[in-house]
């Protein structure tokens, strides 16, 4: 059980935080349809926060809009096609009583040889990763001046192992963590903080054909020392935490929420 005015522990097991702590705040979350960003902007909304999701597939965030539950809206559009991350952000803020967060979440990803990657293959995994971050950031920042807030981009812990067949997606999350790092030293006279989660092996639809692979699903729970694969909420539950008031002196950080895989100096 738990008191009325706070999370279902059930649900978030490690965070224990007030229901009201984000009310009147206002959350964008690019990639809300599925997986990381839905289980982000559930979170942001159980605790009070005005939500817009944001993706390609209508009937997608339609679906998780009705799970997300309280003040949610939705927004279709590709982060990253030229011209739409304007539009994104202006129709969300119609809907957002001001900008708090901006979760840069949506990605995609591929594997295979360099050799036999096409230049569309290259261009769509840069768009999506690293086009898109910087084109939904730079329209969101005359509002998060506004309100002093927050940006989480979503990276992983492949942005600094080495793996062979992973060149364009990994390089793509490298580039996205030095961004972080940067904007974080741009935008700090602003009052914005910038900082990204780099999650090890989570249970979404974008890791699925990782997964099924046995062997590289056992290899991988064998290096984690917490011996689990991650879910959705162990994401959005750090992603909340760097979007709290109790974490307004970090900025420009990389935090690997991994269960401990892939751990560096």
């Amino acid at each position: 059980m738990y008191d009325s005015d706070r999370v279902n522990f059930e649900y978030y097991p490690t965070w224990s935080v007030k229901m009201s702590e984000f009310s009147g705040k206002g959350v964008l979350v690019t990639g809300g349809g599925s997986g990381i960003g839905k289980a982000t902007a559930k979170m942001f909304a159980d605790l009070g926060a005005h939500v817009a999701i944001v993706g390609r597939r209508a009937d997608v965030l339609e679906s998780a809009k009705s799970e997300i539950g309280g003040n949610c809206t939705v927004v279709v559009g590709d982060v990253g096609k030229i011209g739409d991350p304007k539009r994104i952000v202006e129709e969300a803020m119609k809907q957002l009583p001001k900008l708090d967060v901006v979760v840069n979440n949506a990605g995609t990803f591929t594997m295979g040889p360099l050799v036999e990657a096409s230049d569309e293959e290259i261009e769509r995994v840069y768009r999506v990763n690293v086009f898109g971050t910087f084109a939904i950031s730079r329209e969101c920042l005359k509002h998060l001046t506004k309100t002093k807030g927050s940006i989480v981009n979503v990276s992983t812990v492949m942005s600094k192992g080495v793996m062979g067949g992973a060149s364009i997606y990994s390089s793509s999350k490298a580039a996205l963590d030095h961004l972080t790092r940067i904007l974080a030293a741009e935008l700090g006279g602003t009052g914005i903080r910038v900082n990204a989660v780099a999650p090890g092996m989570t249970e979404t639809d974008m890791t699925a054909s990782v997964r099924s692979d046995s062997n590289m699903l056992e290899a991988t729970i064998g290096q984690t020392p917490l011996g689990r694969v991650g879910k959705p909420e162990d994401i959005a539950g750090t992603i909340v935490a760097l979007s709290r008031a109790e974490t307004s002196w970090v900025t420009g950080q990389i935090i690997q929420s991994s269960g401990g895989l892939m751990l560096t100096p």
